[in-house]
């Protein structure tokens, strides 16, 4: 396993060993930690009595612990034994010793400057052959330069003889056959072209300019980078809003792309995507993927989202299940449906069975219909070997559509031919994007998604979509609804014109609906019939089509169980806060190298206000009494300011003076 660290690790390294080229062994764990470069970022530390099975495992432990703490080390004594092995030696920090003038020191860099500092730990060889440590002092007496430590380890690796090459070059190799590429394959994730220094420089950017920035990598047993995961102080905030559907977008993970990028993906109150995290992974398999979901999940404060949607992949399924092991998962139907040319073409009759399979997949009303005209689809074409096809019925559960209806997935699921999902950075990064060009247009990519966004909530907030129909139900989603989400109502509201409704069975507070609907099934009119119940008392609505419960729109045959009943208006549980246009996400307003110029001023109002309530806060904590003086006298003024807010809002023509509220 390798290590992981976070936000403060720079990147432009990749290790084949400290002091020297040494072989991969864990060492034994210890019940003290540290804590240093993040509060979950946890390495043992030195302690008196800790045993290893080798030398080797000694320096390369030692190694990794100088390494997250920021000094280089050196070996100060070694003893050897009759038998010429080593018995004893010392590893002691690189500025041990007193330094004797000045000759020879131009070329020596800070981190190996003497220093007379006294950190090391004394090493014995035990009678069994292991290990064991002897002495242990910690404490140095400079400054410890992290940076400057993996600089002079990044200079020391050039002169290893057998690694030529100062790219850092991994083998990619697919877990699974349905990974990408069933063979073998080379990824050269950084250190071509300026990649390595393009992303280090962008991760301590954003690290500088956003104290919410997030970021953490895992290096090899031999300090090689091996993935790297970060996010912006924005894309955590709206996690908080829109977290509870995720897709984890591994579209760039294939050979036809340079940057080997995972995204995690969301979609917000327009049904805009959204973007929770970046991830390179130089592997795809399921330790990568545990590692990246591990590192995501920290970032996003230990919440997991309710409902995960991936690529038909083993070792990403295999992560999920260890790491958000109470979240739905399932696939992404148009990522299933996009590989039968692939693993169908040579079928003398492809076109055909394509067209039979897309059939049942999309037009298929009931689960036992799906399951008879899939075996049938089986037994003509005679495709009951296909292990591909035989592995997509037995996990039939995770992706078509009439098995995953019943669950919420915030309309990212696809259950329509036309519809396709694009990975987040189209238009941004394609086949011959390199990780530096990718990280160059970055912010471009995101400042993009984020006027976007911001010119929908423009308009839905000050314009309104005419309503199709004379229905008052039509009119409380056309008030509450964001543009894009109450366009699909209306798409119901002109559907349910083609319902009929009758009563199957009724009694004292429950009546039993059958809604027979006309649909185009191709080119061909059919009818299809599903179930609603309406609860009198409680005016709950149920349909077995589950649309309301699959993306959060109230579907046709309820609204027309609604009129049947005469309800006067829909319940506000069918209303979700989710699409509403009126819900302030504090998330707009997080400061990023990439906002939108017109809210520019209010962020640096608002980061302004923050540090003024920063310093009240530092001196009013002091005590209690001016503690609670503060939090009543904060709880005052947050009523009035709301009162006064609300009034400016409501009339765009009232200046300041004529909309002022005392405040004193």
């Amino acid at each position: 396993m390798g290590d992981n660290f976070d936000s403060n690790t720079p990147l432009d390294v990749d290790y084949s060993g400290c002091e020297e080229n040494l072989t991969s062994h864990s060492p034994e764990e210890c019940k003290l930690e540290i804590r240093n470069l993040n509060d979950n970022d946890v390495f043992p530390v030195p302690q008196v009595g800790m045993v290893f099975s080798s030398e080797d495992e000694v320096r390369l432990y030692y190694a990794k612990f100088a390494n997250r703490q920021g000094f280089r080390f050196k070996t100060r004594t070694s003893k050897k034994g009759d038998d010429g092995k080593i018995n004893y030696f010392i590893l002691a920090c690189s500025r041990a010793g007193i330094r004797r003038g000045n000759r020879g020191m131009r070329n020596t860099s800070d981190s190996s400057r003497k220093e007379n500092c006294k950190a090391k730990i004394t090493v014995t060889l035990c009678e069994d052959g292991t290990f064991r440590i002897l002495t242990v002092v910690l404490s140095h007496n400079h400054e410890l330069f992290l940076h400057q430590a993996l600089k002079d380890i990044h200079i020391r690796r050039r002169r290893i003889s057998d690694l030529k090459d100062t790219e850092v070059s991994v083998k990619r190799t697919s877990e699974f056959n349905d990974c990408g590429n069933d063979l073998q394959k080379e990824r050269h994730l950084i250190g071509r072209g300026g990649d390595s220094e393009a992303l280090q420089n962008y991760l301590m950017r954003m690290q500088e300019k956003d104290s919410k920035f997030f970021y953490a990598i895992d290096w090899d047993d031999f300090f090689r980078v091996r993935n790297v995961f970060w996010a912006d102080g924005r894309s955590r905030a709206t996690y908080e809003s829109f977290g509870d559907v995720v897709t984890v977008d591994t579209t760039y993970l294939s050979d036809r792309y340079k940057v080997p990028l995972a995204t995690f993906v969301g979609v917000n109150h327009h049904g805009q995507s959204v973007l929770f995290g970046c991830g390179l992974l130089s592997c795809e398999d399921s330790e990568s993927f545990t590692w990246l979901f591990q590192s995501w999940l920290r970032c996003m404060s230990g919440v997991p989202p309710q409902g995960i949607i991936t690529d038909q992949c083993e070792a990403v399924q295999k992560a999920i299940e260890a790491v958000f092991p109470s979240t739905r998962h399932r696939w992404c139907l148009s990522c299933v449906m996009k590989k039968l040319p692939h693993k169908l073409h040579g079928y003398d009759k492809y076109k055909s069975i394509r067209d039979h399979l897309q059939n049942v997949v999309y037009d298929t009303l009931t689960t036992n219909e799906f399951e008879r005209n899939w075996k049938k689809i089986m037994e003509d074409f005679s495709l009951e070997d296909n292990k591909w096809l035989k592995e997509l019925f037995l996990q039939r559960h995770r992706w078509v559509p009439l098995f995953v209806k019943g669950d919420f997935w915030a309309g990212m699921s696809i259950n329509q031919r036309s519809e396709s999902m694009h990975a987040f950075f189209d238009g941004y990064a394609n086949h011959h994007t390199t990780l530096k060009q990718f990280v160059d247009h970055y912010d471009i990519a995101l400042q993009d998604k984020v006027e976007k966004e911001f010119v929908a909530d423009i308009h839905s907030s000050s314009s309104t979509q005419a309503c199709v129909t004379k229905s008052p139900f039509e009119r409380q989603f056309q008030s509450a609804y964001t543009h894009a989400k109450f366009l699909e109502v209306q798409d119901e509201f002109v559907g349910k014109a083609d319902c009929n409704v009758s009563v199957a069975s009724s009694n004292s507070s429950t009546r039993h609906y059958n809604v027979i609907e006309d649909v185009m099934i191709g080119n061909e009119p059919k009818e299809t019939m599903v179930e609603v119940t309406f609860d009198r008392a409680s005016c709950d609505v149920k349909c077995n089509c589950c649309l309301f419960e699959f993306k959060g729109i109230l579907c046709r045959h309820s609204l027309a169980i609604l009129s049947q009943e005469r309800v006067k208006e829909v319940p506000c549980k069918y209303i979700l806060d989710r699409w509403r246009k009126s819900v302030k996400r504090n998330y707009v307003y997080i400061k990023t190298s990439y906002g939108v110029q017109h809210l520019k001023p209010h962020i640096q109002r608002l980061e302004l206000l923050c540090n003024q309530f920063n310093s009240v806060a530092d001196f009013a904590a002091e005590f209690e009494e001016t503690s609670s003086l503060v939090e009543a006298t904060l709880c005052t003024l947050k009523e009035k300011l709301e009162a006064w807010a609300s009034h400016l809002r409501k009339s765009s023509k009232v200046n300041g003076e004529e909309a002022q509220v005392t405040l004193c």
